[in-house]
């Protein structure tokens, strides 16, 4: 399926042909359509050719400039995205998009403000002016300002069936989270609307927030339902509004604990420092004997980059509660951070002996053995078989488990497990690089090629693209 694309586009453009368009701009609209396709499957990389080979064939349209643009977003390269968003401005027409794209670079680089002052300017200017506002309602919730947030989301409801089914969804779930606290029965109705929307994974969030919100209405406590929901709102990465929620929690009760722990852990995550310490110290003071705070701790130390520190705090959390797996994992990246390879084994040996059951342990030992290349053949490809017969379904493991028997040598069974993980996930970044690994050394080097070019659509400046690069130019390089 890989070159599929080559005969439809000679199909579209003799269609085109047909319908009386001039040869150019027949092959101009094949080359944008054929990058609209592989946009849509995530080919970033193939659909920039597509829409590059358009630009040539009538540089003045703005039409191949706006997808680029669309395109370099989508690849996380911001700065590219502006100078085309800037040259589609520039040959006139699609304004209002090519502003929306310019916006969203804007923010991506960083500069927030100015992001927001062209959404606020577009709104209700802009064909799609629900993206204009999810985009404006988003980045009010990240700011704390909850009635603009709010009105931002309504906004979109406001517009009607017009309005795309996973846009009101994303509307209904926003409006659910804002407001949980106010108005637990208009929040209870958008959770219920978003629970029905085509995102599996919105709707799933959903679910999980207004199970915490039909709990915690049944609490006399307000400082506990208040900390409820900020450890719901924390689970769905809403860092700021768990951090209302755990702030109004402890404007109840200053002497809870677990709260003072979580907000600790939502201030490490938005990367302050100084608050993040004192209120994990502050629930440290508070209950010596609560397993999160020496966890969150551990977090912290970690974070900062002192393994050893963040190992003390993990070792205190495990003596508090012995049976828990996750905490010899977490131990183990501590030696691992050293490196001390024996100690970081033994610790994740250890999580799999507490947690035979759990898939997720065989596979991070499995992947342990893989990463620094220790007795694969003897434990690592063991844990990695391990893995899938525990948990089939999951790409993962699958990926491990081949890339395990490529280092093994078996290279046609590590074929098999790579391309089904590529079936369960067909955008695992891991899994097309270790696929293209494994065509490499069977000689297959378009193959390759082209597994190397998913990973960096599918991994923009992440570990796996660099790699990816990497083994790229080597190719070249081998001619």
């Amino acid at each position: 399926m890989k070159r599929d694309w080559w005969p439809r586009l000679i199909l579209l453009v003799s269609i085109l042909l047909l319908l009386g368009l001039p040869p150019e701009r027949a092959s101009f609209w094949a080359a944008v359509r054929s990058g609209d396709v592989h946009r849509a499957r995530r080919e970033y990389h193939a659909a920039l050719q597509d829409y590059r080979q358009a630009a040539n064939l009538w540089p003045a349209s703005a039409v191949p400039f706006l997808r680029q643009g669309q395109t370099y977003l989508a690849l996380q390269d911001y700065a590219r995205a502006q100078d085309v968003f800037l040259a589609a401005m520039r040959r006139g027409g699609l304004i209002c998009e090519a502003r929306l794209g310019l916006a969203d670079a804007h923010d991506g680089l960083g500069a927030h403000t100015l992001a927001i002052a062209e959404w606020q300017a577009l709104a209700g200017k802009h064909p799609a002016a629900a993206e204009v506002h999810y985009r404006l309602g988003r980045a009010y919730v990240y700011r704390g300002n909850w009635p603009a947030a709010a009105r931002e989301f309504a906004a979109i409801l406001d517009a009607g069936p017009a309005v795309a089914p996973r846009m009101a969804q994303l509307a209904h779930y926003n409006l659910g989270l804002l407001l949980a606290v106010d108005d637990p029965m208009t929040a209870t109705a958008h959770l219920e609307s978003a629970t029905a929307g085509p995102d599996g994974e919105v709707s799933a969030a959903a679910r999980q927030v207004l199970g915490t919100l039909r709990g915690a209405q049944g609490v006399e406590d307000r400082a506990y339902a208040a900390a409820l929901l900020g450890q719901v709102f924390l689970a769905v990465d809403e860092l700021s509004l768990a951090r209302w929620q755990f702030e109004a929690a402890l404007a109840l009760n200053p002497a809870y604990p677990a709260t003072h722990a979580y907000l600790g852990h939502v201030f490490d995550r938005q990367g302050k420092e100084s608050l993040a310490f004192c209120h994990l110290a502050a629930a440290m003071r508070l209950d010596r004997s609560y397993v999160m705070g020496y966890y969150f701790f551990g977090v912290y130390f970690r974070d900062k980059g002192e393994p050893c520190r963040a190992r003390t705090f993990f070792a205190r959390a495990l003596a508090l509660d012995p049976d828990n797996a996750a905490l010899c994992v977490d131990i183990a990246q501590t030696y691992l951070a050293a490196p001390d390879y024996a100690s970081a084994e033994a610790w994740l040996r250890r999580a799999v002996e507490l947690a035979p059951e759990d898939a997720r342990f065989h596979h991070i030992l499995a992947q342990f053995y893989a990463d620094h290349l220790i007795q694969m053949r003897e434990r690592g490809l063991p844990a990695a078989r391990q893995a899938v017969d525990l948990s089939p379904d999951d790409p993962l493991a699958h990926d491990t488990l081949g890339w395990a028997l490529y280092l093994t040598g078996n290279l046609r069974a590590a074929l098999t497990s790579l391309q089904r993980a590529l079936e369960l996930d067909p955008h695992l970044p891991a899994a097309h690089y270790h696929l293209g690994v494994v065509y490499a050394a069977q000689g297959r080097w378009d193959e390759a090629q082209w597994e190397y070019t998913r990973v960096l659509d599918l991994d923009p400046g992440g570990p796996f693209a660099e790699r990816a690069t990497g083994a790229m130019a080597e190719m070249s390089r081998l001619g």
